[in-house]
């Protein structure tokens, strides 16, 4: 199968609802893209704005604007061309592209603001079509027609663009197909208006150009920039007929790139000749200067009117097309309503863009409506560059476009539209991207269903495979300041994990994990114990466990957790702390576990489930310090005292307990050096204020009792374990024990 029947049976398979069973006529390159998109440029700004912005930026500051809004819509015309020589192009245009890219979410909170704006876009053109029709019918002319009422009741300007406006949409109703046709007609008019526009170098003196305007009534660059702008804004309407095209792929990218450089030359040659030909003036105060300095004015007028009514028709067919794509992935409500055809054609989605274009047209000025439409095409410019940028930044072997460009090219279009809006309105471009964000938050929350795979995960694999990299390089994993509790609990049934969700969580959350390992033995049948691991695990994620899980076949527990343990050290993101229950395990286990936990530098916490009272209220963490008097010495690496803080400080915080620092000390003499060891320890270290210190010279086992009981009790070990010593400490106590040995890696006071 060819590329185009593909990417054309692609298209048909997904082209939407279709009320009578009948195929949609799809367009080729000339007449789905180029024709639409080049007939939208040049429009009503080219006749009635570009002569004003010569006469007050003067001929290099015209051109100066032409440059840099071709230079931005340029940059996101290759973009899109390169993007969509990548892809399957579906209905939606822009939207389609960010939503395979990036997300719905993404996609939707750039696709919604540009529906606007090329709905908005058919009132503006709607509005310049009203000021050729008046510049040939002015309304004191009228008096005497059978629109005299109307002009007597001060509505004629308002009858008028209403009376094109369902003109208009009425062509479109019956069939984009049928609108497409008219503007065949228009081009001719639009050809034979700009002739008459050069032509009147032959009859009118030529004049000398002002090279530097003088920006005078209160404009600046910024301010001429941002109603020029919107002239070049119709790079998109080709690429937002994507799902009526025969081969999208190859259309959309030779269409954009065909009719952006067409208008460009269009609008240099235009400006030159606006300098050359009408005095500065008369630019300045006459809008329709150019259409006067003519050889046929009257060629020129209609020619406006033609291209402002093509350009209503072109946006009118494009845009709800784009609501049509929001409807079908659900991105706005109605969606089941939006996304419907009738003879492939999106009746009403067209009906609802209609309504919305009429409140536009009827509220908005021309030069309103373009500063408006400047801050939403800028955003989805920015937007698409930056896709860009993020696809050939990834380097994924999924990214190997037809229609490749430097990646300088849409690094320079977003920077040069960052700039743009800044400069233009700093406080609208900062309400435009709140709305942008506000419209992501939305349907983020919403949990859309997305129907193709994306770069979004992609995204974030490729930055821990950039940060991976660096860990190794930097020795993170070796610097205290940037410890974090990374666990690997070795597990032989699902059991072991239910009850001990809590501390896990509380733990390692937020920014620690878990990797769970399970063990299988050759010498047992121990699958059906661990079918469930994987669901536990699951589970686990639900409860804001960052939780993996991997299986471990060995003759023994030692065997695969050193085996595990082994493996995990050589990962991108290594464990650092073994954490195991000791129930079911011998003496012989636990040591040669704190062996291997040694060997790997890893803290080992055992921990001795008590099953009458688990974490008790949540509440108190009591850490035992083994007595070091009289030596008490506070530095940057205490014995043992690190992990023994670290791991109480992790849990204490996220149970929003209290933590109590406790010793026995042989001598009542030692209990003041104790003491002050400890509150240096709290301030230094920053353990915060809900922390309390119990020192006692009576026996350990007496202090036992003394101290207030904790729902977690933390002590240190040794090399040398006994599980029955362990037991009876979590026994006596009535609580959940920790036994903890540091790897040398942590500090408290980091």
């Amino acid at each position: 199968m060819s590329i185009q029947n593909e990417v054309q049976t692609s298209v048909d398979s997904s082209a939407g609802k279709v009320d009578n069973g009948a195929s949609p006529e799809l367009f080729g390159t000339f007449h789905g893209v180029l024709k639409p998109t080049l007939l939208t440029i040049i429009g009503v700004m080219l006749y009635i704005r570009e002569g004003w912005l010569v006469g007050h930026a003067g001929l290099l500051g015209a051109l100066g604007v032409i440059v840099l809004a071709y230079i931005i819509t340029g940059t996101a015309a290759l973009s899109i061309s390169s993007i969509t020589s990548n892809v399957r192009m579906e209905k939606g245009g822009v939207f389609t592209l960010v939503g395979q890219t990036l997300g719905l979410e993404i996609g939707g909170a750039i696709g919604i603001p540009l529906y606007f704006a090329q709905a908005m876009s058919a009132a503006m053109y709607l509005h310049g079509m009203k000021e050729g029709w008046l510049s040939l019918f002015p309304a004191e002319r009228m008096e005497s027609t059978f629109l005299g009422p109307v002009v007597e009741a001060g509505m004629y300007e308002t009858f008028m663009v209403t009376v094109f406006f369902f003109c208009a949409l009425g062509l479109t109703l019956i069939s984009t197909r049928v609108a497409f046709k008219v503007q065949n007609l228009v081009m001719v008019f639009i050809v034979v208006a700009l002739s008459s526009m050069f032509l009147g170098l032959s009859v009118h003196e030529w004049q000398s150009p002002q090279l530097i305007g003088d920006f005078a009534d209160g404009n600046s660059f910024k301010s001429l920039f941002a109603v020029f702008f919107p002239a070049a804004t119709g790079v998109m309407v080709g690429a937002s007929m994507s799902g009526s095209l025969k081969n999208p792929r190859r259309s959309i990218s030779k269409g954009t790139m065909g009719a952006w450089g067409i208008s460009f030359v269009v609008y240099a040659s235009v400006a030159v000749l606006a300098s050359f030909l009408v005095p500065t003036p008369e630019l300045v105060s006459n809008t329709t200067a150019l259409i006067d300095y003519a050889r046929w004015p009257l060629l020129v007028q209609c020619g406006l009117i033609a291209s402002c009514f093509t350009a209503t028709l072109s946006s009118l067919a494009a845009a709800p097309r784009v609501l049509q794509a929001l409807g079908e992935y659900r991105i706005v409500p109605r969606g089941d309503l939006l996304e419907q055809e009738s003879k492939g054609e999106p009746r009403k989605a067209l009906i609802y863009t209609g309504i919305k274009v009429f409140i536009v047209m009827l509220l908005g000025d021309l030069n309103a409506i373009a500063m408006i439409l400047t801050m939403f095409f800028i955003l989805a410019y920015f937007t698409i560059n930056t896709v860009l940028c993020i696809e050939k930044s990834m380097n994924l072997i999924s990214f190997r476009p037809v229609f490749s460009i430097p990646f300088l090219v849409p690094f320079l279009g977003s920077f040069c539209c960052l700039g743009a809006m800044f400069v233009i309105n700093p406080l609208m471009s900062l309400v435009s991207l709140g709305i942008i964000l506000a419209i992501y938050i939305i349907l983020d929350r919403r949990k859309l269903e997305k129907p193709w795979e994306t770069v979004h995960s992609g995204l974030f694999g490729i930055i821990a495979n950039w940060a991976a990299k660096k860990v190794f390089r930097t020795g993170y994993f070796e610097q205290k300041r940037g410890w974090k509790p990374d666990l690997i609990m070795p597990v032989e049934k699902s059991s072991q994990l239910e009850g001990v969700s809590p501390v896990l969580k509380a733990f390692t959350y937020p920014q620690g994990s878990l990797q769970v390992v399970a063990l299988r033995y050759e010498d047992k049948a121990s699958t059906e114990q661990l079918r469930g691991v994987n669901k536990v695990v699951k589970e686990l994620n639900d409860k804001k466990i960052f939780a993996t899980s991997s299986l471990v076949e060995a003759r023994s527990f030692s065997g695969a957790v050193k085996t595990a343990v082994s493996v995990m050290r050589g990962s991108f993101f290594k464990p650092n702390v073994l954490f195991m229950p000791i129930e079911d395990r011998s003496d012989q286990e636990l040591k040669e576990a704190a062996i291997t936990a040694k060997s790997g530098r890893m803290s080992l916490v055992l921990m001795c489930l008590n099953q009458e009272n688990v974490f008790g209220r949540e509440k108190s963490i009591n850490i035992w310090v083994r007595d070091q008097s009289p030596d008490w010495n506070l530095g940057l690496h205490m014995t043992n005292v690190d992990m023994l803080a670290l791991t109480a400080y992790k849990i204490a915080g996220n149970w929003k307990g209290k933590i109590r620092l406790c010793c026995a000390v042989s001598k009542e003499e030692y209990k003041r050096p104790t003491r002050k060891f400890f509150k240096n320890l709290i301030s230094l270290a920053r353990l915060g204020s809900n922390v309390e210190i119990f020192v006692s010279d009576e026996s350990f086992s007496d202090a036992l009792n003394l101290v207030d009981k904790a729902d977690l009790n933390i002590f240190g070990h040794s090399d040398e374990l006994q599980k029955e010593h362990m037991e009876d400490l979590s026994e006596k106590l009535g609580t959940t024990c920790f036994f903890v040995k540091g790897s040398g890696i942590e500090s408290i006071m980091a």
